[in-house]
């Protein structure tokens, strides 16, 4: 009698663990985004740079390095999200840079600034990383898809 029950509990145990058919690892569309003008990501989406039938740089948010700290607990380390960009020239060309440089910006909410530059189509870009944030219906327990860091790529003038 006790191996049907436990064995009945183990079946209806593994059934309720089923995973959704939302398709969580779905990508996000590309977007088109403008120099000098502030653009937000999401996990895995691209911002193509300034158009998106002849795009100068395309920006993807590759990965996320993050620890968010739920509501009313103590935690050891404040919420950070720390982006992998991959930057792709026009001629195809990818190169990695992860934020925020320091590793000390994306260590609060809000508006901030980190700045680094980087070399592609023969000139330079300054990458801005200038905030993040999660949904807030999924703050206490975010997942990479549920953060989004807000950039800003700029071409300074003469180059």
């Amino acid at each position: 009698m006790k191996q049907s029950l436990l064995f009945a509990a183990l079946v209806v145990g593994l059934g309720a663990c089923q995973k959704s058919d939302n398709n969580e690892d779905a990508t996000p569309a590309a977007m088109e985004a403008a120099f000098s003008q502030d653009f937000t990501l999401s996990y895995r989406q691209q911002a193509l740079l300034p158009t998106v039938a002849q795009p100068e740089l395309t920006v993807e948010l590759a990965d996320l390095q993050y620890s968010i700290c739920p509501k009313n607990a103590r935690c050891f380390t404040a919420n950070f999200v720390f982006p992998l960009l991959a930057i792709t020239d026009a001629q195809g060309r990818t190169q990695q840079l992860k934020m925020p440089v320091n590793n000390t910006t994306g260590l609060q909410t809000g508006a901030f600034i980190d700045t680094a530059s980087v070399r592609a189509n023969g000139r330079r870009y300054l990458v801005q990383y200038t905030s993040w944030q999660a949904k807030e219906t999924d703050r206490n327990y975010a997942e990479k898809q549920d953060l989004s860091v807000k950039l800003r790529i700029t071409k300074p003038a003469g180059n």
